[in-house]
């Protein structure tokens, strides 16, 4: 089915499907990059999203929705506001037989799969704890040593913590894992601006204060502050923990995955790369973005791992495509690796050395004409490997 979007526009067409495995192909007719998103029936949860397409080119979206009620929208410059919500229904479809052999590796996979989320979860909870204490004690140099590699278990698995909440979807990744520049965009305020600052929480809002000093205007003014801040991510991480524990039950009830999680968190954390994070956008106070990358880059590798069985029986081209394209990405990160702390965590250098970036949040990011030689190998590797990815969810699911 066709998606027409523009910058104040967004039209699916049909908006009747039948359930199963549904393509959209999107048009961005606008002259901004654009979003698009297929969000649950409380036009809260995202069921699956397609980021950054630019003007005047289309993009693929493939992904499976049962019978029921939702909504598409999309969002210009992935910021702001929805443009252009409307109802979009799936129907009942066609009955799909699945082999016994298929139906259980495609459990197997979610079980897994599940199982490696909380896995990460777990161990975020411990390490921002460790990280909390150094930070709150003023051992700055320890604290900032912890930054990254605490972050990395939340990186592993982002595309999926981020779509889970409390209260509703995506809340507990608002409030841990929002960057500044978009809620200076939404409040139409500079970043450094005491409104924006005053609603900011988070693993960024500590990483602002952690790494610039009190001329840029982002760090806190007592101790007071810092030990409410870290305190808040705390409280927050060990909600995250609660929910996909099955402590307590989220938006939506119970934390449960399905096979389209497993499918969306692969291409997702690669377009994570391919978006923001190439231009230093997620780290733009501490430039550990290598450290981002590798956490992707690890999570998609597992995501994609217990699929690939099912890849392979269906399309062992695109296997095989994909396989040599991860040893690439792969190859490209660890060429910067600075060597190992004492506990065997790889250390990298800091993006800002061998990238355009955005500097403090304060500045526009860098475009791709800007981008230095290094940068844009990751650049043209990363997208070399998200679009294969993208086309796993056509392959596997039903």
């Amino acid at each position: 089915m066709s998606v027409t979007v523009t910058d104040d526009s967004c039209t699916a067409d049909p908006a009747t499907v039948p359930a199963g495995r549904v393509a959209f192909e999107i048009t961005n007719s606008g002259g901004v990059p654009n979003e698009f998103e297929v969000l649950a029936e409380n036009q809260l949860q995202i069921e699956s999203e397609k980021e950054n397409i630019g003007p005047g080119t289309t993009a693929e979206l493939t992904t499976a929705l049962p019978e029921g009620t939702y909504y598409t929208a999309c969002k210009p410059n992935m910021v702001g506001d929805f443009v252009g919500l409307a109802e979009f229904t799936v129907t009942q479809g066609d009955d799909v037989e699945v082999s016994g052999d298929v139906q259980a590796a495609e459990d197997e996979a979610v079980a897994n799969y599940t199982s490696y989320v909380k896995d990460q979860v777990g161990q975020l909870v411990t390490a921002t704890q460790e990280f909390n204490r150094a930070y709150t004690s003023g051992d700055t140099e320890r604290a900032r040593a912890l930054y990254p590699l605490a972050r990395q278990h939340y990186e592993r698995i982002e595309p999926t913590a981020e779509s889970f909440g409390l209260e509703e979807p995506g809340d507990l990744d608002a409030s841990m894992d929002a960057r500044v520049q978009d809620l200076a965009a939404d409040a139409g305020k500079a970043p450094n601006d005491p409104e924006v600052l005053r609603d900011w929480t988070g693993w960024h809002r500590i990483e602002a204060d952690l790494f610039t000093d009190d001329a840029a205007g982002f760090t806190f003014t007592s101790d007071a502050d810092r030990q409410a801040a870290a305190d808040r991510l705390d409280q927050d991480t060990q909600k995250l923990y609660d929910l996909v524990y099955g402590e307590v039950d989220g938006a939506d009830g119970a934390f449960q995955l399905e096979l389209s999680d497993v499918v969306d968190g692969a291409s997702g954390l690669l377009e994570e790369v391919a978006t923001s994070k190439i231009v230093g956008e997620e780290e733009t106070f501490s430039h550990t973005d290598l450290y981002d990358f590798q956490a992707n880059l690890e999570g998609a590798q597992v995501a994609y791992g217990n699929v690939a069985d099912l890849v392979k029986d269906q399309d062992p081209d695109l296997a095989g495509t994909i396989e040599q394209r991860f040893q690439d990405v792969e190859g490209l990160i660890a060429a910067q690796s600075t060597g190992t702390d004492a506990e065997g965590n790889a250390l990298y250098a800091p993006y800002d050395r061998i990238a355009a970036v955005q500097d403090d949040a304060m500045g526009e990011a860098p475009s791709d004409a800007d981008y230095t030689e290094t940068q844009r190998e990751f650049s043209d590797a990363v997208n070399g490997l998200s679009e294969p990815l993208s086309q796993v969810a056509g392959t596997v699911l039903h």
